[in-house]
């Protein structure tokens, strides 16, 4: 005859004795990292306690590894305290961005030498107000299409370093003209980290009005136009703004005042032809342009000279 294990026997004793009442559940075996788990535990990808709740993080086209890997290379996954909490259960293993940095060393090493931080990595949820830590089907895990991202911040006016910048979704939708590089998308002339230059920039571009006639003044434009647009006295190609090959660009860029692109054009869009601004800032005063395009080349009257026609 098969014994009765002793377990079976003693467990009605217990109960009645109150003996079980008065133990604590031991269930520090689980209250770890998933990837030092004990063998009872299987990878993320057939994880009971993870996956079999959440597959759903990781089900768009590109995942990122430690999700894929282990949920324990970000998380310290405590059961008890999760299925009590909910995510307050799902500890990070450390602060964003320190977490990121702890894989992504290259860029915690740029950050050290970066003149202008992108405000979204220093604010709220840091790395993932972009980035999605699981997975994503955008690139670079981006939480939604990179243009749509951006301008889901930019839809407003943004202060930053003291100055305010303006609407540039509502700029893009209300605009004639788009410049090419801000249709593409903002990273064409961004850095979505941050950056030496100014505003960001991925190459030098100056500040204010005026700047010297030197080609690594204007590096960002070079990216796209003929350097030969400053540089270029008589041209018959490099820029449209000529009066036959007389280079108006050249005009107004060199000399005692070297007027920056921005005097009279908005890099992102305008209502006019050629990104030609309505009227620029200058001093105090919003100096009109006043231009009127023709056929074969334009007019106008800013406010620093009279009408003056060209024509290629």
């Amino acid at each position: 005859m098969k014994k009765t294990p002793t377990l079976f026997v003693l467990l009605p004793i217990l109960i009645f004795t109150g003996f079980m009442g008065t133990m604590k559940p031991d269930f520090s075996f689980i209250n770890v990292k998933v990837q030092t788990a004990p063998s009872n535990f299987q990878t993320p990808g057939e994880n009971p306690v993870c996956v079999d709740c959440h597959s759903d993080l990781i089900e768009s086209k590109n995942v990122h590894k430690p999700a894929s890997d282990s949920c324990g290379t970000c998380h310290a996954v405590d059961i008890i305290d999760h299925s009590k909490n909910g995510a307050r259960g799902l500890k990070l293993q450390k602060n964003v961005p320190a977490l990121c940095f702890g894989c992504h060393k290259d860029i915690e090493e740029q950050f050290k030498v970066l003149k202008n931080v992108h405000k979204a990595v220093n604010v709220s949820k840091s790395c993932n107000n972009c980035h999605s830590p699981h997975s994503s089907d955008e690139k670079k895990l981006l939480q939604e299409e990179q243009k749509r991202l951006c301008l889901s911040c930019h839809d407003k006016e943004v202060s930053a370093l003291g100055k305010k910048m303006i609407n540039i979704k509502k700029l893009l939708e209300t605009s004639k003209v788009i410049h090419p590089p801000a249709e593409k998308g903002c990273v064409v002339c961004h850095h979505p980290h941050g950056s030496t230059n100014n505003h960001n920039l991925i190459s030098p571009f100056p500040t204010g009005n005026y700047a010297p006639a030197v080609r690594d003044t204007f590096a960002l434009c070079w990216e796209c136009h003929d350097s030969d647009l400053l540089e270029a006295e008589k041209t018959d190609a490099a820029t449209n703004f000529r009066n036959g090959e007389q280079n108006l660009h050249f005009v107004h860029m060199n000399g005692k005042k070297s007027r920056s692109c921005v005097i009279c054009h908005n890099v992102h869009a305008s209502a006019n032809e050629h990104l030609v601004e309505d009227k620029v800032k200058y001093g105090e005063w919003n100096l009109p342009i006043k231009y009127i395009p023709s056929a074969e080349g334009g007019s106008c009257f800013p406010g620093c000279h009279g009408i003056k026609t060209y024509a290629r």
